[in-house]
């Protein structure tokens, strides 16, 4: 089938040509992630704002992208991810592009925070299902491949859009970051999911409708061959056959007829492609622990990611570093992400370490590099801790979409992304207040700091217990197996019991088919 051809399936050449186009999708799409401390900055500088009220925009914009996710995942079920990615794309550059004429924050709020959020939303979850459906082999390098490229964007974009501030305002910044984000919609025209992957139309009328003349043509030929007088009806001439019968019929019910009267079996070894779960079942995995276990990690995750790129500026300028010079606390936090977000995926392909074990190292370096961050007051330290905190981000930010597809397969993918970029969001919302509390009435981050670093401390004991669980489970499966090949007789017993723990069998497909 088309599923495993090696220039179209799964791992095929195709595949990676896919990858590549959702690479331009997200490092485009996503630029104003990385310049959120420029913005943050300019706002106050030209709105003679508060901090807790210029952080709205950008906090917004986060809270956006993350809350519309299972609105996106729906629509992706729903449509396509082509369809998706394709409108959003065609969105989210004007979002920003109008806050050239924004009178107040207000505006900038709907359309930078809101509007661009939004969309930013479709690019992101229809981008990562796509990647996720055209691989199985190598999809967690993949996933990671797509959010490397993503990360170069930080190469170039915190300093161009530093010049952008200095020398045309935070509103000349708006319109020229927009038309750079607006690139993405060449590289979405591209993008769509494999043939088994695109969502079932129920439109049995218009099947019926074009299928109509064969089907009925191999009725009539059907009918033909099952009655035991149709040769005296036909009048045939002496010596004729059955063959005859089939050869006066017109040439395209005598391929219709062929192709639907024979009955070939499915070798062993061929793989049938199961319909997806209902929408209810799928959102019965909501109220499971490993959706909130993987939810809320990638929620600290992500917010400790924001919370620096927003801060960056502001908390250099706080230890007496100029603004000019703060911006290349982002490259050297690129130089780190973006060599481990490639090295994370291939790593745990190739089996040198699972991924709950790189989790777990993420979020206990993540957790040093935030409390050192307190007592950092020059720009070398500041440095240092920026690229360790890269090589936290990097080795965990691609697996979002692995994780997901572990615990609950790549079927129901869009809904759970949608689930999880939602309480991403949630989780976000309440930056805002704690930058005004510590910054604005204590003077400090420090306190926000530190309850970034015990988050990241509490998620390095989950994922330690997970990666506990995994290796328990795996030496439970070896044992298993090996008293299967010691005495077979066994195995018809292990499987019984097997499903007995099972709540809800899964119909067997060939089953079904027969």
């Amino acid at each position: 089938s088309l599923k495993y051809d090696p220039q179209h399936g799964l791992d095929s050449r195709w595949s990676w040509i896919m990858t590549g186009f959702c690479s331009w999708v997200m490092f485009t799409g996503t630029l104003s992630n990385r310049v959120s401390g420029v913005i943050y900055y300019g706002i106050i500088e030209t709105f003679q704002v508060s901090r807790e009220e210029a952080s709205w925009p950008v906090t917004l914009s986060t809270c956006c992208f993350s809350l519309a996710g299972p609105a996106m995942g729906y629509l992706c079920r729903r449509f396509s991810c082509r369809v998706v990615v394709m409108t959003c794309a065609l969105v989210t550059g004007i979002g920003v592009m109008v806050c050239y004429f924004a009178p107040n924050l207000l505006f900038i709020n709907i359309f930078f925070g809101v509007v661009h959020g939004v969309t930013m939303s479709g690019l992101f979850v229809g981008s990562n299902v796509v990647v996720a459906q055209h691989f199985q082999k190598k999809q967690t390098t993949a996933c990671t491949v797509v959010f490397t490229a993503c990360g170069l964007n930080t190469l170039f974009i915190p300093r161009l859009a530093e010049f952008f501030r200095s020398h045309y305002g935070v509103r000349g910044t708006f319109l020229l970051l927009g038309a750079l984000i607006a690139n993405t919609f060449p590289a979405a025209i591209a993008i769509r999911s494999p043939p088994w992957a695109l969502p079932k139309k129920s439109t049995p009328s218009s099947v019926q409708k074009a299928r109509g003349p064969a089907l009925k043509s191999h009725a009539q030929t059907k009918k033909i061959a099952d009655e035991p007088d149709a040769t005296h009806l036909l009048n045939l001439p002496n010596g004729a056959t059955g063959n005859s019968i089939h050869r006066q019929v017109p040439p395209a019910v005598n391929w219709t007829g062929s192709m639907e009267s024979f009955s070939i079996p499915l070798p062993d070894n061929r793989e049938t492609t199961p319909d997806p779960p209902s929408l209810q079942e799928t959102l019965r995995n909501f109220t499971k622990m490993p959706f909130f276990v993987d939810a809320f990690s990638f929620a600290i995750l992500i917010f400790a990611l924001t919370t620096f790129i927003l801060l960056s500026v502001d908390l250099a300028k706080d230890r007496g570093i100029a603004p000019s010079e703060a911006v290349y606390l982002l490259y050297t936090f690129c130089a780190g992400d973006i060599i481990f977000r490639g090295v994370s995926g291939y790593v745990i392909d190739s089996g040198l370490l699972s991924l709950e074990a790189v989790m777990c190292f993420g979020y206990l370096l993540q957790a040093a590099v935030y409390e050192a961050l307190v007592w950092c007051g020059s720009l070398p330290t500041l440095l240092l801790c920026s690229v360790f905190l890269g090589v936290s981000n990097g080795c965990r930010i691609g697996l979002q979409a692995p994780t997901l597809v572990n615990d609950f397969g790549v079927e129901v993918l869009p809904i759970m992304m949608g689930g999880m970029t939602f309480v991403i969001g949630v989780v976000s919302l309440i930056r805002p207040r704690l930058i005004g509390y510590y910054r604005d009435l204590h003077g400090k981050y420090d306190g926000l700091l530190h309850i970034v670093a015990c988050a990241n401390v509490l998620f390095t004991f989950v994922w330690t217990l997970k990666l506990i669980l995994r290796r328990r489970s795996q030496r439970t499966a070896k044992h298993v197996n090996a008293l299967t090949e010691e005495n077979p007789s066994q195995r018809f017993i292990v499987n019984a019991s097997s499903r007995a723990k099972t709540p809800q069998d899964k119909p067997n497909v060939f089953n079904e088919e027969a």
